[in-house]
């Protein structure tokens, strides 16, 4: 198995770094959409992600 996964393993200690942050970021979105059954349209949709995720002012949207 790690010679299968050697090179993942061989960069992940040279930049220390893991996609953690993107598969928790889908994640939510996934879990948002699960609870969005129900609406009607793809900008309702894209709102509340939006929303949830930080990445939306309430005061002008």
């Amino acid at each position: 198995m790690l010679e299968n996964r050697l090179q993942g393993l061989q960069n992940y200690l040279k930049h220390r770094i893991t996609n953690a942050a993107s598969e928790g970021r889908n994640s939510r979105v996934a879990r948002i959409i699960a609870n969005a059954r129900g609406l009607r349209t793809f900008i309702a949709l894209r709102t509340r992600v939006l929303f949830f995720l930080g990445k939306l002012n309430p005061s002008i949207a």
